[in-house]
């Protein structure tokens, strides 16, 4: 890496820690990311957090314009041949060019209505997930004029994928869940017939903290937090955490 790269990354990721504001933070990350990995257009479509079949919502791209494009996208998303991606469970950087050849890629149902009319030639895109949660994700485009994108381009992705996926969960899931009240658990206790200690399980697991620290935090050896967690599940009718972000308190 040369030094200039360095610093561009390294301003990347600082303000993607220092920040409180979710739709400017993702544009400006896009228009960051520009410096670093250059590219003709760029978008962040998020997750409906549905852990069923989950869909797109609220992209935000650069240019503005190209919003059009992705609105287009997110009505056939079915027929994307990366969709799989979303079901892998974890985070993974994707670069076209380098998984299809030209023909299957630019022939395609969702080129030729979405991506043609722009002249786009490759993409390079990343999956956001966090704590086996589907988040979003963030696609880069390069034109026949720009070239495909390089080896370089899908590391600094990957070196950049890491804070994504933790501050994607912070605004998208976490963000939501802090701050139950006393009250709002004492309801949820009574509904779903929870103990005393299932109760304070499910505020930490919903505050997003991570079994690991559950464990420590209650003083109990990891079965054990195994077996509550399985108490709960069975007691609010979900059968997977993944399931804990869209319920409702």
């Amino acid at each position: 890496m040369e030094r200039n790269d360095i610093m561009m990354l390294n301003n990347i990721l600082y303000h993607l820690s220092d920040s409180d504001n979710f739709t400017m933070t993702r544009k400006l990350l896009l228009k960051q990311l520009q410096r670093l990995i250059p590219y003709s257009y760029s978008s962040i479509l998020l997750s409906d957090l549905d852990p069923i079949q989950p869909t797109f919502e609220d992209p935000v791209c650069v240019p503005e314009e190209f919003l059009a494009v992705e609105e287009t996208y997110m009505s056939m998303t079915q027929k994307d041949h990366t969709l799989w991606t979303m079901d892998t469970g974890y985070s993974m950087v994707i670069c076209e060019s380098q998984l299809l050849p030209d023909n299957k890629r630019l022939n395609s149902p969702i080129y030729q209505e979405c991506y043609s009319p722009y002249d786009i030639y490759d993409t390079l895109q990343i999956n956001i997930v966090y704590n086996n949660t589907f988040l979003g994700v963030l696609t880069l485009y390069r034109t026949r004029e720009d070239g495909a994108f390089t080896e370089e381009n899908v590391f600094y992705m990957n070196l950049i994928g890491f804070h994504l996926n933790r501050l994607f969960y912070r605004f998208m899931v976490k963000k939501n869940s802090e701050d139950i009240s006393t009250e709002k658990m004492e309801l949820l206790r009574e509904k779903h017939s929870l103990t005393g200690r299932e109760a304070e399980i499910l505020a930490l697991l919903l505050d997003g903290l991570e079994e690991r620290e559950i464990a420590e935090r209650l003083h109990i050896t990891a079965s054990t937090l195994k077996k509550h967690m399985q108490h709960i599940y069975r007691k609010l009718g979900i059968a997977t955490r993944w399931e804990l972000v869209r319920f409702k308190v």
